[in-house]
């Protein structure tokens, strides 16, 4: 009797499903883009699909009844517009190749379209269920880097309470037997993704009330964090007891999952059951047509406009020509972004020798976004961020790096190009590719300028201030 009981309860979110098919081959464009991503199973949405059928299922299990209440007429006329407006803005940023918020507005979108088909209510009682969808796009990743902060501050002072020799500097632990460094990979963000996604499901399978779900998200993050910072703790702890020959320190990967399975398991069993509970979505008899043409608008702009693809930029550091030394660029740091450096240039200014990097990016496909993805700039293992310098030149940010395990130092100036625009600031060049996108200037420059320093670098420093304008490309 349950299974013909679940049968027919599926079988009544038809309509839901419908909706969801019906957005899935509208905006393909996105889709395809996010599939990428997610059968990368190694990397930070390896659990997205898992999580898309976590969703599907539960829309299934909700308890469907159908009658002839729709919206009131001006609240039906709003998420119409809706409708539209998120699917035009969706049009404006995949044609514009900008990624992030075009996964957002698909997702309002989805929404919208679903309380335009069918009612307000139906999308107020299954929009917790349609929140999933956030822990598959690609968001997460802009954590890495603080994460990795507090993993370093947390270990180090784990470390130094139980009176290690340990020399800490940067992300880097020095033992006496070797050095562990707290790369990327050890931010923690798969283990925070997860147990903040367990915890979101269990209040949505629970309905708990607001409070105890704040509470169950906040237990959930410090769970994730904390698992992390035990795993490198208790691998510091194996290093230096063993004297870096366990096989854990190059093969800790699954000791990870298993560590944090050990915590999170008795976390879920012990959390609070509502047995009675039981999703109740109302769905009117007739679903509007409307919203079909509403959905509509924006993959069909995005069918009929596209735009030429450059196939050449225009940067170069040709300008530098009268101030070359002839000799061959020394590095302070060898800088390794994810795109391909086009010049390298040694060069002496203010009585300061300094090399000049550009980096150049070039969209090759339509659905390309102009400022890519660059992680980091320095290997932060060899080289740690010592303090970062108030703006002292216009479209410059400028840091003084110290290299870990040793004295050397190194400033950095370091400069985004997105088409005719200068920025040192990279979030802000992702939303100048938009403009630089809509003139048809699609390229993309990185240009560094790095100078080592003699002792605390405050000489070289405003050397190097004084030499930016020099430096900066100067374009038609």
């Amino acid at each position: 009797m349950d299974l013909f009981k679940n049968l027919a309860r599926t079988r009544a979110a038809t309509p839901i499903f419908a909706a969801i098919v019906v957005v899935t081959l509208l905006y393909l464009p996105s889709l395809m883009t996010l599939w990428q991503k997610w059968i990368l199973w190694d990397q930070d949405l390896a659990h997205a699909i898992p999580t898309i059928g976590v969703m599907l299922f539960l829309l299934g299990k909700c308890r469907y009844i159908t009658q002839d209440s729709q919206s009131p007429r001006f609240l039906y006329w709003l998420l119409l517009l809706g409708t539209g407006f998120s699917s035009v803005g969706w049009y404006l940023f995949e044609g514009l190749s900008i990624s992030l918020p075009a996964y957002f507005l698909l997702i309002a979108t989805l929404c919208f379209f679903i309380g335009a088909s069918f009612s307000a209510a139906t999308l107020w009682a299954i929009l917790p269920i349609l929140g999933l969808i956030i822990f598959t796009i690609p968001i997460w990743s802009e954590l890495t880097g603080t994460l990795v902060k507090l993993s370093t501050l947390a270990v180090a002072t784990a470390v130094k309470l139980s009176n290690l020799t340990v020399l800490i500097d940067g992300s880097s632990l020095f033992i006496p037997s070797g050095t562990i460094y707290i790369a990327d990979g050890c931010s923690g963000i798969r283990y925070l993704i997860i147990s903040l996604l367990m915890g979101y499901i269990l209040i949505l399978v629970n309905q708990y009330r607001l409070r105890t779900a704040i509470t169950t998200l906040m237990v959930a993050a410090v769970l994730g964090l904390f698992a992390n910072w035990l795993r490198i703790y208790l691998l510091v702890l194996i290093g230096y007891h063993t004297e870096m020959r366990s096989s854990l320190m190059s093969d800790h990967e699954t000791f990870g999952w298993i560590l944090f399975a050990c915590l999170l398991v008795p976390a879920i069993y012990f959390a609070p059951i509502n047995k009675s509970a039981e999703k109740i979505v109302n769905l009117p008899r007739r679903p509007g047509a409307l919203p079909l043409i509403a959905i509509a608008l924006g993959p069909l702009l995005l069918y009929i406009n596209s735009t030429a693809i450059t196939t050449k930029s225009p940067l170069q550091l040709n300008h530098l020509a009268a101030f070359k030394t002839g000799t061959q660029a020394q590095a302070g740091m060898e800088l390794n972004p994810s795109i391909e450096r086009t010049d390298t240039q040694a060069i002496r200014l203010n009585d300061l020798n300094i090399r000049v990097d550009l980096f150049t990016h070039i969209p090759t496909k339509q659905r390309e976004e102009i400022v890519p993805f660059i992680g980091g700039l320095v290997e932060r293992s060899d080289w740690s961020l010592e303090r970062s310098i108030a703006q002292g030149q216009r479209d410059f940010s400028l840091g003084v790096y110290k290299k870990v395990g040793g004295n050397a130092r190194t400033i950095l100036a370091t400069q985004y190009i997105v088409g005719k625009f200068q920025t040192e600031h990279y979030v802000a060049a992702k939303f100048l590719q938009i403009i630089a996108n809509a003139a048809g200037d699609k390229y993309f420059g990185l240009l560094t300028a790095q100078a080592n320093c003699e002792s605390d670098c405050n000489d070289e420093l405003e050397k190097l201030t004084r030499s930016l304008p020099a430096i900066n490309i100067a374009q038609d």
